[in-house]
C-alpha cells in the first residue's frame, strides 16, 4: 500500500473495502461518544454495490445511523435506476437493516418541492462516501451540466441543487460543493488507472474539466481509497 496526499492505495478491492469499513467504523465509534446519532452519505451506482454488501454484515451500532445520498437520480424509487433502490437493496439489510434511510426523491413531489423538502428535513451530515466518474464528476456534479457554475460556488447556500448532465442520463439532485465540504469526514472509493490519472490531474487545483478538484483544493484531509 502507498500513500500520496492521503491517498491510499491497494492491490485488490478485497483490501480497498475492509480498509474503508475499518476507517467508518473507528470514526462512527468517535462520533458516537458525543452524538445520539449520526448521518452517513453514501454515493449509488455499480462502484459501491460491493462496499455496500460487505457493510451491511458489519458490527456498528446501525440503530444510531442514519443513511442518505449525495446524490439521487430523479426517477421512480422502485426504479433499478434508482440510488435509493440500490442503497436498499445492497445496504440496508443484514446487520445494517436498522439503519433509518432518509432519501432525496419524493414520486409526489416536483423538484423545486424535493429541494425544499431536503434543505429542511435532511439532518446535518457527518460522514461523506464518495465516487468520481472518469470525467472527473463527484455526486452529481457534472463537467458539462449547466449548473456547474451554480453547483460549485461558495456562496450559494443551498444543500442541494437539480442538475442536468448531457453526457449521464436522468435530471439528478445532488450535494453542492458548499454543503460537501462542511461535512466533516469524507471519504473517496475510487479504482482504474484512469480514474487515478484524473484524480492526480484534479488534484493540482480547480479546474472545469473535473469538478472534483474543487472539493480536493477545499477539502485536502479528505481520505482516498483506490485499487489497481
Amino acid at each position: 500500500m502507498g500513500k500520496i496526499m492521503n491517498l491510499n492505495i491497494f492491490n485488490s478491492q478485497n483490501e480497498e473495502i475492509a480498509a474503508i469499513i475499518n476507517e467508518l467504523t473507528l470514526v462512527i465509534n468517535k462520533l458516537l461518544k458525543t452524538h445520539s446519532v449520526i448521518t452517513i452519505a453514501v454515493s449509488g451506482g455499480k462502484s459501491p454495490i460491493h462496499l455496500f454488501d460487505k457493510l451491511s454484515n458489519t458490527d456498528l451500532p446501525w440503530d444510531k445511523i442514519n443513511i442518505t445520498l449525495v446524490d439521487e437520480r430523479i426517477v421512480d424509487t422502485l426504479s433499478e435506476d434508482s440510488n435509493e433502490h440500490l442503497v436498499k437493496k445492497h445496504l440496508l439489510k443484514n446487520k445494517a437493516k436498522n439503519a433509518k434511510f432518509i432519501g432525496l426523491v419524493d414520486n409526489l413531489l416536483d423538484i423545486e418541492g424535493m429541494l425544499l423538502r431536503n434543505q429542511i428535513n435532511t439532518p446535518s451530515i457527518d460522514i461523506a462516501i464518495l465516487g468520481m466518474g472518469e470525467d472527473g464528476h463527484t455526486a452529481s456534479i457534472f463537467p458539462d451540466c449547466k449548473e456547474l457554475e451554480q453547483a460549485v460556488d461558495l456562496k450559494n447556500e443551498s444543500s442541494y441543487i437539480n442538475t442536468n448532465p448531457i453526457t449521464a442520463k436522468y435530471s439528478r439532485i445532488s450535494l453542492t460543493l458548499n454543503s460537501l465540504i462542511k461535512i466533516p469526514y469524507i471519504f473517496f472509493s475510487i479504482n482504474g488507472e484512469l480514474k487515478l490519472k484524473v484524480f492526480k490531474e484534479a488534484a493540482r487545483g480547480n479546474n472545469q474539466n473535473y469538478p472534483i478538484s474543487y472539493l480536493l483544493k477545499s477539502r485536502s484531509d479528505a481520505k482516498t481509497f483506490w485499487y489497481i
